[in-house]
């Protein structure tokens, strides 16, 4: 879903996975401010959902709410605790991946093949925002899968450390990172997978 969907009734999530999309394409800079009337024009919502949104949002550490400023997109991350919360993402995705591997059915599988493919779609089309919204997607199909007590601080880990998604400018390089993961996932070689894991999430 892009920002140019037009759509009736966006729920909380829909609008959260919309902004993180902006957020990791950076389409927002670093703390600037966030405004509820305007998105819920955005999204032709009142602004409730607005409301709800920021507070998940918030709770996943990529917007922050101070008093008298407000909501606003998170402080750059340092290159050292950028480095500890790659290390972390790394660690909740292998878990994930490596249960996932083991208790995937074929419906799963299904799906990866069908994300895989918006993908690669979206990195032929040069299109930066579809990118970022699929390879989120992608990534979160298997930490879902595995642990929904996981997924919402691998989320938040994970659109923090994607922001302004400056790796890839070789879109036929990360396509061929997730065709290695994908293809060890559906062997289910876990090894395979982890390691093909690693040399992406850096």
């Amino acid at each position: 879903m892009t920002e140019n969907s037009i759509k009736a009734d966006y729920t909380r999530d829909e609008i959260c996975d919309i902004l993180r999309s902006d957020l990791i394409a950076g389409k927002y800079s670093h703390d600037q401010p966030l405004r509820e009337i305007s998105l819920a024009k955005r999204f032709g919502v009142s602004r409730g959902p607005i409301r709800d949104a920021f507070l998940k949002l918030t709770q996943e550490g990529s917007l922050v709410y101070e008093t008298n400023r407000g909501v606003r997109v998170h402080s750059a991350i340092a290159d050292d605790e950028r480095k500890i919360m790659i290390n972390m993402r790394l660690e909740l995705e292998k878990y994930c991946l490596s249960k996932y591997i083991e208790e995937a059915d074929q419906k799963d599988f299904d799906q990866l093949e069908i994300l895989l493919e918006r993908f690669k779609c979206a990195c032929l089309r040069d299109s930066l925002p579809g990118v970022a919204e699929s390879d989120l997607s992608l990534h979160r199909h298997w930490v879902a899968r595995a642990s929904k007590n996981l997924e919402p601080i691998w989320l938040g880990l994970a659109v923090r450390i994607l922001m302004k998604y400056s790796r890839l400018e070789n879109f036929q390089e990360s396509i061929e990172e997730h065709d290695r993961i994908v293809e060890a996932i559906l062997l289910r070689n876990k090894d395979g997978a982890l390691k093909a894991l690693s040399l992406n999430v850096i």
